[in-house]
Formats: C-alpha cells, sequence, structure tokens
C-alpha cells in the first residue's frame, strides 16, 4: 500500500522530508527537468508522516478513505464510527460533546469512542503472562519501527491488539452488518488497518483533517450543533491513553515505580532507546515500556488540527475531559463488554529489509565524486538530509539518493565556474562595497589598470579611475552604461555598472573600446577632409562649368541667328 505519494510537480530538489525522516526511508530521483524529486520507500517506512508535515510545498499526500466513506453513507449502508481519544486535543470544537452530534449529522449510525478499545487493551495487560518486560504495542509507528529495524526485540513486543483493532472487533461484535470507520491524528493507523490478521477489524481510516474537511464541505458550523453522548459503553481511564503515560495512568499503576514502568514519547527518543534496549545495554528493562512516536503522545499526531497549541494546552484538555466525565458516568465507567482472548492476541513479524552495503573502497570512490578525498574533507554538515557523507555515499550506492545532493560541494563547483568565467572574461571586472572599496577584480582588470591584484584589493576605488559612475549607480540603484574616459590610464570604456543589492555591492564591467574609439576618430578625421576636398573639387568644377555654359551660351546665340536668317531666305525663295 502505497500510503504516502509525492507531487512531483511540487518537489524539487529540496532534502527537507529526508533531514525530518527519522530512518531516511526517501529516495530522490531526477525527472525531466533535471531537479530532483523525493519520493517515500514504503518498504522502509514507519510511517510516522513527519516528512508529510515538514513539506514547505506540501507535496506529501497521504491516501484518504473519504470519499468511500462518504458513497457507503450515501448507498444507506449501516456505519459505525471509533473516534480516536484524542480528539479533545487534536479537533477545533468548543465542546467535546459536539463530536457526535457532527458525527451523527454526517449520517453515522453509530458514533463510539476508541477508548473502549484502550480499556480492552490495558485489561489484557493484566492478565497472568504480562509480568515479563514488554513494549508496549499501542503506538502502530513503534511496531513498524520494531519490525522493520530491531526485529530482535519482537519477543519483547507485547502481544496484543492496539485499542483501535480491539475497538473494531468490538463494534462489529456489537453492531453485525456495520461497516467501521477509525477516525484520529495518525496516518499509521490507514496501514495498521490493513495489516494481514487483523484487517477485519476497520474498515475505513479516517484522519481528523479529512473529517474536518468534510464538515467544511457539507457547510456543517460545529459551534451549531448542540453537545450530546457517545453510545455506550461509558470507557473510563482509558480515555486518557492518548497522553504521556496513558497506558499506565490507565492501568492505575504507580509511575513512580521507575524500575516497573517506563514512558517515552518522540521517535527518535523511542529509537535511542530501543538502541540501547538491542545492545543489551539496559541490564533490567522495566515490566511495561510505554513508547509512542509523537511528543508527548497521540495529542501530537500528524493529522491533528490543534498541534499549534502547546502540548500542555493540549494535555490539560484531555485530562479536563476525563475528569468531567468521570464526574457525570460515576464508578462504572470502563466496565464494559470483553472481547475472547484470541480477538486481543497479535502476531508480529520481521519485515527487516537488508539493503546491500558497499566495501571501504566503493565508499571512497563515491565521496571522491564529490571532492571528498580525505577524511576532513568530510564536512559532515547533514545539508544533505543524511547524518554524515559515508551516510549519504552509502545511499547513492543503494540507489536512495543522488551525487549532487552535496550542496557544499554543488556550491564550490559553482564558484569554480564562476570563477573560471571571471577569469576567462577580455573584459576588466571590478566589484566594490558600498564604501567604494575594492572586494574582487580579474585579471582582465589587472592588464587594464596594470596593478596586479593584491595592489587593488581592499584599496578605494578613487585611488585607480574616476568613481561618479559607481557612485551614481549606488544612490540611483539602477544599472548604468555608458562611455567613460579615463585619461589617467589613456583608455576609454564603455562602463556597464549595476547593484547587487543582497550584497550591498556594487559590479562593473569594463569594456576597452580604446582602439575602436580612435579607429572612429580617425575615420571621422578622414570624412572631414574628404567632405572639404569634395566641396573645393565641387566649387571648381562650378566656376569651369559656368565658364563654359557663358561660352556656349554666346555660340548659340551666334548659330541661332545665322540659321533664322537661312530659313527666312529660304521661306522667301519658295514663294
Amino acid at each position: 500500500m502505497e500510503l504516502i505519494t509525492t507531487n512531483e510537480a511540487r518537489c524539487r530538489d529540496c532534502y527537507r522530508c529526508l533531514r525530518s525522516c527519522a530512518v531516511k526511508a526517501i529516495r530522490f530521483t531526477g525527472g525531466e527537468s533535471g531537479a530532483l524529486h523525493a519520493r517515500v520507500i514504503d518498504e522502509l517506512c514507519v510511517q510516522d508522516a513527519r516528512c508529510v508535515l515538514s513539506c514547505p510545498q506540501k507535496a506529501k499526500k497521504v491516501v484518504s478513505d473519504l470519499e468511500q466513506v462518504r458513497r457507503v453513507i450515501g448507498e444507506g449502508q449501516p456505519v459505525a464510527a471509533g473516534v480516536a481519544p484524542s480528539f479533545v486535543a487534536a479537533f477545533p470544537l468548543e465542546d467535546p460533546g459536539q463530536m457526535p452530534a457532527l458525527l451523527k449529522k454526517l449520517g453515522f449510525a453509530r458514533v463510539q469512542e476508541t477508548s473502549l478499545g484502550a480499556e480492552l487493551v490495558a485489561r489484557t495487560h493484566r492478565q497472568p503472562g504480562f509480568d515479563r518486560p514488554l513494549i508496549s504495542s499501542a503506538c502502530p509507528v513503534v511496531v513498524n519501527l520494531i519490525e522493520r529495524y530491531y526485529p530482535g526485540l519482537l519477543p519483547m513486543l507485547a502481544p496484543v491488539v492496539s485499542p483501535m483493532i480491539a475497538h473494531g472487533r468490538l463494534m462489529k461484535k456489537m453492531y453485525p452488518g456495520y461497516r467501521t470507520v477509525f477516525i484520529g491524528p495518525c496516518v499509521a493507523k490507514k496501514a495498521e488497518a490493513r495489516v494481514e490478521g487483523i484487517d477485519d477489524a476497520i474498515d475505513y481510516v479516517l484522519g481528523f483533517d479529512e473529517l474536518y474537511e468534510w464538515m467544511q464541505e457539507e457547510g456543517i458550523d460545529a459551534a451549531d450543533l448542540p453537545p450530546g453522548d457517545f453510545d455506550g459503553p461509558r470507557p473510563g481511564l482509558a480515555r486518557l491513553f492518548p497522553i504521556e503515560g496513558g497506558l499506565i495512568a490507565t492501568l492505575q499503576a504507580d509511575t513512580r515505580e521507575e524500575e516497573k514502568y517506563l514512558t517515552i514519547t518522540g521517535l527518535q527518543n523511542c529509537m535511542s532507546f530501543l538502541d540501547n534496549l538491542s545492545r543489551n545495554a539496559i541490564p533490567r528493562p522495566p515490566l511495561l515500556m510505554e513508547l509512542l512516536a509523537c511528543r508527548g503522545g497521540c495529542i501530537d499526531g500528524p493529522l491533528s488540527l490543534c498541534r499549534e497549541q502547546d502540548l500542555f494546552t493540549r494535555r490539560r484538555k484531555v485530562r479536563e475531559y476525563f475528569r468531567a466525565r468521570a464526574a457525570r458516568e460515576g464508578p462504572t465507567a470502563g466496565e464494559g463488554p470483553e472481547l475472547p482472548p484470541s480477538l486481543m492476541h497479535r502476531e508480529y513479524a520481521d519485515r527487516r529489509v537488508s539493503l546491500p552495503l558497499p566495501d571501504e573502497q566503493t565508499i571512497r570512490r563515491i565521496l571522491a565524486r564529490t571532492g571528498k578525498y580525505q577524511p576532513e574533507d568530510e564536512l559532515n554538515c547533514g545539508a544533505c538530509g543524511y547524518d554524515s557523507c559515508r551516510d549519504k555515499a552509502i545511499a547513492v550506492y543503494q540507489g536512495n539518493a543522488e551525487v549532487q545532493m552535496c550542496i557544499p560541494y554543488m556550491r564550490k563547483r559553482a564558484e569554480s565556474t564562476s570563477n573560471l568565467v571571471m577569469a576567462a572574461m577580455p573584459n576588466a571586472l571590478i566589484i566594490v562595497d558600498h564604501r567604494l572599496v575594492i572586494k574582487e577584480v580579474n585579471p582582465a582588470a589587472e592588464r587594464m589598470f596594470r596593478r596586479p591584484a593584491r595592489e587593488m584589493l581592499g584599496q578605494p576605488l578613487d585611488k585607480f579611475i574616476n568613481p561618479e559612475n559607481f557612485i551614481k549607480v549606488l544612490e540611483t540603484g539602477e544599472m548604468l552604461n555608458r562611455i567613460h574616459s579615463h585619461p589617467e590610464l589613456d583608455l576609454i570604456t564603455r562602463d556597464i555598472i549595476f547593484p547587487l543589492d543582497s550584497e550591498r555591492a556594487v559590479v562593473g564591467i569594463l569594456v576597452d573600446i580604446t582602439a575602436d574609439k580612435r579607429q572612429q576618430e580617425r575615420f571621422e578625421l578622414v570624412k572631414v577632409q574628404t567632405i572639404t576636398r569634395a566641396r573645393e573639387v565641387i566649387n571648381k568644377q562650378m566656376t569651369v562649368a559656368q565658364e563654359i555654359a557663358g561660352l556656349l551660351g554666346e555660340t548659340t546665340a551666334e548659330t541661332k541667328v545665322l540659321l533664322s536668317k537661312l530659313i527666312d531666305l529660304m521661306e522667301k525663295e519658295s514663294v
């Protein structure tokens, strides 16, 4: 089952999900655009969904059962809902009693508290055979963690189903023919409901976020709902299950007996404890080890809608709800129906995935591809998401990471490329700070100013050239492109100067156009001389033309007179 999917259009070259993943169950692959996309590796994932919460682009999406639930209810099939006891701290309601009213309005025929299943789990822990060191099995993330990463501890995992499974089976027994839906803050519950051997209890799982979405789409205002009661029976102390130490409190154990009872919350804390436990570093483990992946317990589940509130406030809400219900319902709460031991029992499987491990020579080759040739080259900065450069090299070998995920290496490579470009530029490049102190120059600038870089860096710009164009850019913040003369250097340059706002600096590119300018000046001189000479020739030609015209005019007049006389004579003779 692909529990968490990735929208690749939104996922680009970001390693935040990997940094948040305690078991590094993320694979990066390149897309058509060259960008790296992150995908969850299902067989390695413990389903704590921290990658979903940490993704800044909301590219991770949890599989949803909402449409199936709406369809089943719309078809008129009877559906029973079990609500996780964390709802009082995880769903925005003015009064916890509005939850059953909301669910009935949405079409659920029966609505119970999953604390009933927690009561059944607590009773099972009181039975013979549970007087040995056991790790609680209520948290599916912890179960996944042990099955996949600490299978040697499977004999210590309590052989009892979770409260969700116990309650689902109880609802199936109480309401024959009903579909069952669990509503809570946990992503891992969606996968737990489909685990072979316990997949008979819950048909669909909804997160509190999906319930809220459904409520919004139906146009229901929770504030208008009258408080009501869940369908019986009534749970008791198990309403404290979602907070740190909830199982131990339900057992009414003396939490001061640290040798017998231990509560640990937060996935990293759980892993640290399991590491020591698996190495026999804890010689006398407690009789009951309550491990919960979310800090503070289920009240901090990833599908909770009230995570902006501090844990103290959320924890207090659970306790206040328990006290208010206990005052109303009396001492008989928690004495509901039983399930046969077979329905409370669970087996576990070694689901460890053995990934290939590279030898030392292969690791060194992979490290060398990112410029790490010696141990001191390994920064272990964690920017890529892995705890060390070696861990990342191993992930590259296993096909879960790419070489270019090393940010310091890629930055160094980019800087190296930019340095090559600067060095190869035929035009002078000068970078000055806001005080017009020279910070960078390239070799072309050294040649233009006839000084080595060491004599220019850290010196004021006006020591070498007139800085008026740089000052103008600093004042206006706009790019400037103009020709500038440097008599002191016998140079004419085209200055392209622009600001670097993020660095409070100014960059100047000076193009030497001295030769072109002088060639243009020579051309202008030749042009002027040519025009002058042409005018002299024209004037002389005009004079000659005028003289010729005068002579031609006199000759023409004489010819005209002679011809006229001849015509007159001929006309007279013809008469």
